[in-house]
């Protein structure tokens, strides 16, 4: 940094210098430059890792928005935050390349599908059903769920693209008096693409749901 002395008063860039004044004296430091050539392999697995953050976030949004009523009945400040960590958790089941794994590349895999029908959107402990699979048969959901002592009342089916948010819903009522382990029901919606179809329970106190296959995962 040096200083100048001139009858012009210049401030600002010129050429590859910026001209400022600092506590009433005139400064003159050479402009910085960008760095040009490829990034090193570090700055381009942060790049990858911001990618790969951001869209998780998003969908981990876009989830929460398709649920808003569902969601706003649990009452729970911090499931923003469960449900980004499972976004996250999901994107990693991902095999693609590093910076391209996505939530639904993650749900497409038998392992990101036993991560959602594992996690409790409800964080209170409640005897509450849970949703064990969904499979999609000619235009029917086969539904295999557990017994507890608190039924569902909703069932929701839902059609979201993690990428842009857009979704559809259906809210089914759960059959009175149905204490079965399996339940079918009519399709609402055929199969779009770039949307995941997802089946979920809710009730006094819980949501949960799993990812809707085409035959029986395998959950290991």
């Amino acid at each position: 940094m040096g200083k100048v002395h001139s009858i012009f008063g210049v401030t600002g860039k010129l050429g590859e210098y910026v001209f400022y004044k600092l506590n009433g004296k005139e400064i003159v430091r050479r402009a910085a430059t960008k760095k040009k050539g490829p990034k090193t392999s570090a700055q381009q697995t942060v790049v990858e890792h911001n990618t790969e953050f951001g869209k998780a976030s998003a969908a981990g949004k876009f989830l929460r928005t398709a649920l808003a009523e569902e969601c706003a009945k649990l009452n729970d400040r911090y499931l923003y935050q469960r449900v980004s960590k499972l976004m996250l958790s999901l994107k990693s089941c991902d095999p693609a390349p590093n910076g391209q794994r996505t939530v639904t590349g993650g749900l497409a895999t038998p392992e990101g599908r036993y991560l959602l029908a594992g996690f409790n959107f409800h964080q209170k402990q409640v005897n509450f059903s849970k949703l064990l699979q969904a499979v999609r048969i000619e235009g029917q959901l086969n539904l295999n769920f557990s017994s507890a002592r608190i039924l569902p009342e909703t069932i929701i089916e839902l059609q979201l693209n993690f990428d842009t948010g857009k979704f559809r819903r259906h809210v089914h009522p759960f059959p009175e008096n149905h204490e079965r382990g399996t339940l079918m029901l009519k399709k609402q919606f055929r199969s779009k693409k770039g949307f995941t179809d997802l089946l979920l329970i809710s009730g006094d106190g819980g949501l949960q749901g799993v990812a809707v296959t085409d035959n029986h995962p395998e959950n290991g």
